[in-house]
């Protein structure tokens, strides 16, 4: 089944140079995958109050251009996955008013019993409500990231009571902007990414103490959120022309229209409507 529906930014989402903010990109797919979910009769709220949470263990995003502060978006997102396992996809498309595509994005999701803290699996009967489809944003399955043999910066980031959502730890939209505030200043005052790949490893809880450390590195940027030294968090900012060098060798030529077929992401989009985990 899939869900659509059309955004326009808030003054809120807007980041100093008036383009839609990173953070505010990822709120705005996490809204769309929350009234899906309505809609599914799968509410996130009242499911984390009967025990049971969907936690979110990646995000992939690629981007063709910067989405400017006035324009509206159309977003289109769908469940990817089968019963009977600890974690399901949820897809996206977002295209301008044109109908030409703007972004795409993936994120993973597993099903935890928060009473135990261990995975369970995910039913039928909770899947089925979904009605999952089998297209996916991208071909390729997301690439692991791993940590740096060295980082050159590190920040101590104090955390604000607001940081912290109804699950009792930093929301995952908020990691986006830990992130963000250890980058060199030139890094941050580019702010054009091609892509953005953040892997959750261990929530943050309020009384953590957080550093993020940066690295530069042959794709772009990576940063790893720690607290107490433990690793929390893996982000990576892709760099915008180190994209255009791969695309040239081939690398972004694959993703799939919704008839089957190949388009470069790039290309016009139509869409025609009527998280690795392992269970206990």
């Amino acid at each position: 089944m899939y869900h659509s529906e059309t955004y326009s930014p808030r003054l809120s989402d807007l980041d100093e140079k008036g383009m839609v903010s990173y953070e505010a990109m990822l709120q705005l797919l996490e809204t769309a995958g929350g009234h899906h979910s309505d809609l599914a009769g799968d509410t996130v709220v009242s499911g984390s109050r009967r025990g049971i949470a969907w936690i979110l263990t990646n995000w992939r995003l690629h981007l063709l251009r910067r989405i400017d502060g006035m324009e509206k978006l159309g977003i289109t997102t769908w469940v990817r996955g089968k019963a009977g396992v600890p974690s399901v996809y949820r897809d996206f498309i977002l295209t301008d008013k044109n109908g030409s595509e703007v972004m795409r994005a993936e994120a993973k999701f597993c099903l935890l019993d928060t009473n135990t803290g261990k995975l369970i699996r995910i039913g039928e009967e909770l899947l089925g409500a979904y009605s999952p489809e089998d297209r996916r944003a991208f071909d390729d399955a997301v690439p692991r990231l791993h940590t740096p043999s060295s980082y050159t910066t590190e920040k101590s980031i104090p955390l604000r009571r607001s940081d912290v959502d109804f699950n009792a730890h930093v929301h995952n939209t908020r990691h986006i902007v830990l992130a963000l505030e250890v980058l060199p200043l030139e890094v941050y005052a580019e702010a054009d990414y091609s892509e953005i790949q953040i892997a959750y490893i261990r929530p943050i809880t309020k009384a953590d103490e957080v550093t993020a450390r940066y690295a530069r590195t042959d794709a772009g940027h990576f940063v790893g959120i720690y607290s107490n030294d433990i690793l929390c968090a893996m982000v990576e900012f892709k760099r915008r022309y180190a994209a255009k060098e791969e695309k040239n060798e081939g690398l972004f030529n694959n993703s799939r229209d919704n008839t089957g077929g190949h388009r470069t992401c790039g290309s016009p989009v139509e869409l025609h409507i009527k998280p690795s985990c392992r269970a206990e």
